[in-house]
């Protein structure tokens, strides 16, 4: 059998669409399971063995090109499964397999194109993906999250070798409203120095993350520092994370690596719904996060939020501009964690 999973959104939403590939080959051990994605998020799949093949397609590209793309694949798999039901999800999973499972769709053309649709299934992504799943595994299928893994540079492994043991922290994402405030960020990392521990920041190539990243550690003794971010994959971030004695980040990508992996991760959370998008543990989820607690754990990822977490003036979710904090870019859900809560949560897992 052959199945394609399609997965056209950002890192996150790749990763958690890998975690079908395990599930698929438990179930199925001699199925070929490909995943179509961006080509810039292909890294975040580097060492995931259970997905065969990686087919990587343009952002935006013309009709021309889709085309192409899809006579490419044409009628080439058993199954395409996605967790999008939009018109580009449904065009190459019509065009890919003789059978696709999606979202229901009120469009007309798409109900008439795709198969199969999946049941409602309110709750966390792998609640929704284990739905998904259901036609071709049948029910209750069980998903388990996925981490990519390579192996470190020469470089970067004395440099971690040099820290002793140490925390990995992620203090950036692509939405500033994500972003935890600096003053929280130096104080935990003070303490965490304090507590014997150096410190392994992660992060991506871009100026942002890096001008981040020295304003939250220009006071701290470098010696007691290794930054990898721009300098290691996904998968040598998610090796370098494993390494780690804990993790502490911001609600992004690599805080659903973090999780994956079984270590200790913190995870902060600001308007972004934990019932829906809280990092997953390594062992699954035998129950949902709950978006009315400031402070929770389930397997290897405890959650910190505001002391007060429910939505203020409607918000429930991110990328939007806050009515009670200056800049509105920020947020204060994010920006009134205590550095103190934090510290809590990081050294009882310690």
């Amino acid at each position: 059998m052959k199945i394609l999973i399609v997965s056209l959104r950002y890192l996150g939403d790749c990763l958690l669409a890998a975690a079908l590939a395990p599930a698929i080959k438990e179930k199925l051990p001699d199925a070929q399971v490909d995943l179509l994605t961006f080509k810039d998020n292909r890294g975040i799949l580097e060492g995931i063995s259970a997905i065969d093949n990686v087919i990587g397609v343009e952002h935006h590209p013309n009709k021309f090109r889709q085309a192409l793309d899809h006579l490419r694949s044409w009628n080439s798999y058993d199954w395409a499964l996605s967790r999008m039901n939009n018109t580009r999800a449904t065009l190459y999973c019509w065009s890919s397999a003789k059978r696709q499972i999606m979202p229901p769709s009120s469009e007309l053309w798409i109900r008439a194109l795709i198969t199969n649709f999946t049941r409602p299934a309110p709750g966390h992504m792998l609640d929704i993906l284990s739905a998904l799943a259901e036609p071709v595994l049948g029910a209750n299928a069980v998903i388990r999250p996925v981490a990519p893994d390579a192996e470190l540079s020469e470089d970067l492994r004395n440099e971690l070798t040099r820290l002793g043991p140490y925390i990995a922290c992620h203090p950036c994402s692509r939405y500033q409203d994500k972003n935890w405030s600096i003053s929280g960020w130096k104080k935990l990392l003070q303490e965490t120095i304090n507590a014997g521990y150096g410190i392994c920041l992660t992060g991506g190539p871009g100026e942002t993350e890096k001008n981040y990243i020295q304003s939250i550690t220009e006071d701290l003794p470098q010696e007691k520092l290794c930054v990898i971010a721009g300098r290691a994959s996904f998968g040598q971030t998610g090796r370098a994370i494993r390494e780690a004695r804990a993790y502490v980040g911001v609600d992004t990508a690599t805080t659903h690596v973090a999780a994956a992996t079984g270590t200790p991760c913190i995870a902060l959370f600001g308007s972004t719904s934990v019932e829906t998008w809280g990092p997953a543990p390594q062992s699954g989820l035998p129950h949902n996060f709950s978006n009315m607690l400031d402070l929770q754990t389930i397997g290897n990822t405890t959650i910190v939020r505001r002391d007060n977490p429910e939505p203020c003036s409607g918000c429930r979710s991110h990328n939007h501009l806050c009515a009670h904090f200056t800049p509105p870019e920020l947020s204060r859900c994010m920006q009134s964690i205590p550095a103190e809560k934090v510290w809590r949560a990081l050294s009882n897992v310690l």
